[in-house]
């Protein structure tokens, strides 16, 4: 083993020792600085994509309301417009979760959120072809922020019908009574 003894040498090896510690002090610090950056903006952007798509109502009883649509057009440019929002969501979450500058913590928070979406996807899939598979026209289901809400199209649409409905809402998403709501659109 060589013992260094040159005095030149130990300082040249220190600064480059200084060097190299003040860029990695940099480089963390600006990476850093840029998942604070990404948490704001998944923040922001959830909540506006939030936004857009609506939210239930709290607290409200199954309800009964009737309104009128332009049918089959109604059903399909909500489920067009619902997978749109979803996909542009779903595409944000994963931009997140693969970025390698991103922090661990919003890494797992996107990941929970994608997991949250995946499954009130699952849910509002079963719910609809449930209601379908009771006689019922048309059937659109929202599951989002502790809520349901189900829009049926039906003709002669009841005030059972509305219970009906919300029955096997609860039964599938564990929701109690006073979390969904019941919309006809015929």
């Amino acid at each position: 083993m060589t013992i260094i003894t040159s005095r030149r040498a130990v300082i040249l090896f220190l600064t480059a020792l200084l060097l190299i510690f003040l860029y990695l002090g940099y480089t963390d610090a600006q990476r850093k600085q840029r998942s604070n950056l990404s948490m704001e903006q998944l923040s922001n952007d959830l909540a506006a994509i939030s936004d857009e798509t609506g939210s239930g109502q709290a607290g409200n009883p199954p309800q009964l309301a009737e309104s009128n649509g332009v049918g089959d057009d109604f059903f399909i440019e909500y489920r067009l417009e619902r997978d749109r929002q979803r996909a542009k969501e779903i595409e944000l979450l994963q931009s997140l979760i693969n970025d390698p500058n991103s922090a661990t913590e919003i890494k797992q928070e996107a990941q929970a959120k994608l997991l949250q979406i995946t499954t009130s996807l699952d849910q509002e899939l079963t719910l609809e072809t449930l209601i379908l598979a009771k006689g019922y026209s048309d059937a659109v289901a929202v599951v989002q922020q502790g809520q349901v809400t189900i829009i049926v199209r039906h003709q002669d649409f009841t005030e059972e019908d509305s219970i009906r409905i919300a029955e096997l809402v609860s039964r599938n998403t564990g929701y109690p009574l006073t979390k969904i709501t019941i919309l006809n659109r015929s």
